[in-house]
């Protein structure tokens, strides 16, 4: 499908309904993940589907906390991982569907017109090159536990702990 621009809702609209669709897990993948996508987007996951985003680390500093307060509100697990050279947008769904977009999640038809395809015959092979890629990224890890209020996020590297 293609959305002309400056019809952000429009494209808003048709990912959302992708979202709702899915039954057990949810994967995006865009460099530019951000606040602004986990409010636009993430509330539309239903409960018990599995959220996974694999961004890149320009924008790690504003994604982290929307996540942490996303998780805490709705008591959802997000897994985060941050990875380099990441280009292309995509969104998989029940590890059986596969969309491309030609925009930024959260900038789709603002500035330009916008394109969301689903892929069809290459989807083992898109599956695999970014599971690949999920596999070999640093975790950035939101863990929410109901019983308690503290966040925490680890890395390969280190662990942090915030209360």
């Amino acid at each position: 499908m293609v959305v002309a621009e400056g019809r952000v809702f429009e494209y808003f609209d048709e990912l959302r309904k992708v979202i709702e669709n899915a039954k057990t897990e949810v994967f995006f993948v865009d460099p530019y993940l951000d606040a602004d996508f986990v409010s636009r987007y993430l509330p539309y996951v239903a409960e018990g589907v599995s959220i996974r985003l694999l961004g890149g680390p320009k924008k790690k500093a504003t994604l982290l906390p929307a996540v942490h307060l996303f998780a805490q509100q709705y008591r959802r697990h997000v897994a985060v991982r941050v990875s380099d050279g990441l280009h292309d947008r995509y969104l998989f769904i029940d590890k059986a569907n596969c969309y491309l977009s030609g925009a930024s999640f959260k900038d789709g038809a603002k500035n330009a017109p916008a394109v969301l395809t689903q892929i069809t015959d290459a989807f083992e092979a898109m599956w695999d090159t970014y599971q690949q890629r999920w596999n070999a990224s640093a975790t950035l890890r939101i863990d929410i536990d109901p019983t308690k209020r503290r966040r925490h996020a680890r890395t390969r590297n280190c662990t942090y702990t915030s209360g």
